[in-house]
């Protein structure tokens, strides 16, 4: 499990909620056992948090140069918070538990992987433009990135006669023998890896 700080809250969060966010880990961090020696150390963490907490208020009363001084303590905060990210990152040793006793936001570790693709529809299978040509299709697969084909006798189906790699769900097939009959196989392959084959369509060559 990759265990990590996450510092999107400095720049993304209100100023009311980053000082509350801020203020909980200043709050965690004295006598924290799995932090004993915070970088940057506790007194400048909660000076920070103090001069933007002031400037905040006072900001409130309006007026461009009390935003100005808000503003650069904001940033200052930004700026301790950023290192103390990264001291965190380093002393939790990848233990959620100890990073979580921190009160710092963390990176969401529960992302669900993308499923595997669905099984394609049975491909249709027409004469193609030429002799000794067919056409196959199937339906779109969400997610797929490539399809893959593969052509055998009706005779003899698991005997695969020629393969193709499509981007799209679609391929024909040329130099076939004229009379005989044949069948086609698709699948789908995506990020999370490949689906099973579908059911064969199938075509007599003329």
């Amino acid at each position: 499990m990759n265990v990590k700080t996450s510092i999107a809250f400095l720049t993304s969060s209100s100023d009311p909620l980053l000082l509350n966010t801020c203020t909980a880990v200043g709050t965690a961090l004295p006598n924290n056992p799995n932090f004993p020696t915070p970088d940057p150390t506790l007194a400048v963490i909660n000076a920070a948090i103090a001069d933007f907490g002031s400037a905040l208020a006072a900001a409130a009363k309006g007026g461009s140069e009390l935003i100005s001084l808000k503003n650069q303590k904001r940033s200052a905060l930004v700026g301790v918070f950023r290192k103390l990210a990264s001291y965190l990152n380093l002393n939790c040793g990848g233990d959620l538990t100890k990073l979580l006793s921190s009160k710092f936001p963390i990176q969401k570790t529960d992302r669900t992987p993308a499923p595997l693709c669905a099984v394609p529809n049975v491909p249709a299978v027409t004469q193609g433009a030429a002799s000794g040509s067919l056409d196959a299709a199937t339906g779109a697969v969400t997610g797929a990135l490539v399809y893959n084909w593969s052509l055998a006798l009706a005779s003899a189906p698991d005997a695969e006669l020629a393969s193709q790699q499509t981007t799209t769900a679609s391929t024909t097939f040329a130099g076939l023998t004229p009379g005989q009959v044949y069948v086609v196989f698709v699948n789908a392959t995506g990020t999370a890896g490949t689906s099973d084959w579908s059911q064969p369509g199938q075509w007599m060559v003329v």
